[in-house]
């Protein structure tokens, strides 16, 4: 035999080891032989069987005498730990296992988060709509799933291709690249869109999964209320609808000016008025609100006064009434990029209903203030204000600067109020704006909040305190380095491991040589 076929059995020895040691590894890790692992697994045995074929007294001479072949027995030798550190990676790489080592635990799950998650008892299908062009945003959900995955094994995660799968997406409720679907059992999925997809989000939606219950929101209308039907993509609400329905609520349509709101009705919604409510309106409210109903109200600027007046009167034994004016945001700062008329708020108050919006932002197109002073046994929030360089224009006019007769802020653009009388709890929450959730305002951004106000506010009236108490994670600050910073680490990350090889080989080297003299 000559010394190249030698070599080359060596060659397919010292391949086919870690071959057969990963192949193990992956079948382990898999729970099985899958038919790749399985072509893994002959190919190493064969190349193994190579070596036997080709040079047999080698395998003979290691058996007997390891001394004969110290040459083959370490390329064996070196074969072996490198398929044991292939396959302990291959091992690793399947595992979810993981250690947080952040000051602010920012890759562990809260509390909340984990005793929603182990209350599953089935399946729960996620699935993640990403194009190509956003890998980044997909591997920031992965790393968050995977936290959940570590939890429960319930939790089944896989991501589509939006045009390759468009028509998986259309029936899951998917509309937009970067969305992602939650399924359990037979319930109406949960989408979350993108720049709602945090642990709170998340955590939120698997709980509306989890619950049997599916609040009821009856949506007022007939006297020129704003219409979950219209689909105008600026001044249309179709887009609330879509959030309504994918957060597993129920829209049912009332008419307070010739019915009864129905004691089914978890909130009841009224946003905008076309003309004043009615004597057998705004009797059918009151009367709802005293047997401890829930309300979302909202009135726009300059409207008829006798709208506000009709609200206000509704709104007395609250202690809160709508101004009318419309309010002015100077501070460019506050305020939507060359319109003053769109306040934006990125400070909120202290209430369940704005948890999540810690360091979100929120647009107020053409807004009234809202005032008062809460009545005895109620408690009342503001949740949204604007700066104390605001001003309110009372009377409709073309010239927005201001003048000595505009009321002074800062103002409350949106309030929470709650009372308790015998027993009964009744919830408002009072918006200086109808377009808080147009079309406009409704499509998901990294940071706009329009929507999770909406549906926090909905929340928390339909007494889903629950789903909204799951503080927002601090998120881990950069790590910045310096000029010396750069050059200290410059010098220690890649010189001294190479130099400590170095002396390390010379060491062994000098050893040697000591040892043979």
């Amino acid at each position: 035999m000559t010394r190249w076929d030698r070599r080359l059995a060596l060659a397919c020895a010292a391949t086919g080891v870690p071959l057969v040691l990963a192949a193990l590894a992956l079948a382990l890790a898999d729970g099985g032989l899958s038919q790749r692992t399985a072509y893994l697994l002959l190919a190493g045995v064969a190349l193994v069987i190579v070596y036997a074929v080709v040079d047999p007294r080698a395998v003979v001479a290691m058996v007997r005498d390891r001394r004969s072949r110290p040459g083959s027995l370490a390329v064996l030798a070196s074969a072996a730990v490198l398929g044991l550190v292939v396959a302990a990676n291959v091992v690793a790489s399947r595992s979810l296992q993981a250690a947080d080592l952040t000051r602010s635990g920012q890759f562990t799950l809260s509390p909340q988060s984990i005793q929603v998650i182990q209350r599953l008892d089935s399946d729960l299908a996620v699935t993640g709509f990403f194009r190509p062009d956003q890998l980044a945003d997909r591997r920031d959900l992965q790393t968050l799933l995977d936290l959940y995955r570590q939890r429960s094994g319930h939790v089944k995660v896989r991501f589509a291709d939006p045009q390759l799968d468009a028509g998986l997406a259309l029936s899951l409720g998917a509309r937009a690249a970067g969305s992602v679907v939650l399924q359990y059992r037979t319930r109406p999925p949960v989408v979350l869109d993108a720049g709602q997809q945090s642990e709170s989000d998340v955590t939120t939606a698997i709980e509306r999964l989890e619950s049997a219950r599916t609040p009821v929101a009856c949506w007022a209308g007939g006297d020129g209320e704003r219409d979950l039907k219209d689909t105008d993509e600026v001044t249309g609400y179709s887009a609330v609808a879509d959030l309504l329905r994918s957060s597993s609520y129920q829209t049912r349509e009332v008419l307070p000016a010739q019915q009864a709101i129905p004691t089914g009705c978890d909130a009841l919604v009224v946003l905008q008025l076309g003309r004043p409510l009615s004597a057998a309106g705004a009797q059918a409210i009151q009367t709802y609100l005293a047997g401890g109903g829930k309300l979302l109200l909202a009135v726009d600027p300059w409207v008829d006064p006798q709208i506000v007046a009709s609200v206000n009167g509704l709104l007395r034994p609250y202690g809160a009434a709508f101004g009318g004016g419309l309010v002015i945001e100077p501070d460019p700062t506050h305020a939507a990029a060359n319109d003053s008329t769109v306040p934006v708020v990125y400070d909120f108050g202290a209430s369940p209903i704005t948890t999540e919006l810690a360091g979100r932002y929120v647009f107020f197109p053409a807004a009234t203030s809202i005032s008062g002073t809460p009545a005895p046994g109620t408690t009342s929030a503001a949740l949204a204000s604007t700066t104390d360089r605001a001003y309110a224009i009372p009377q409709e006019r073309t010239d927005l600067s201001h003048r000595a007769g505009d009321t002074a802020g800062p103002f409350v653009l949106m309030r929470s109020i709650e009372q308790l009388r015998g027993g009964r709890t009744t919830r408002i929450v009072l918006a200086g704006t109808s377009a808080l959730a147009e079309n406009r305002t409704m499509p998901p951004a990294a940071s706009s909040a329009n929507p999770d106000l909406l549906l926090g506010s909905l929340d928390w009236l339909s007494q889903q305190d629950s789903l909204v108490e799951i503080p927002p994670r601090p998120r881990a600050l950069p790590l910045s380095l310096g000029e010396r910073d750069t050059v200290v680490n410059a010098v220690v990350a890649l010189p001294l491991p190479v130099l400590a090889i170095i002396g390390a080989g010379l060491l062994v080297l000098a050893r040697r040589r000591r040892r043979t003299a």
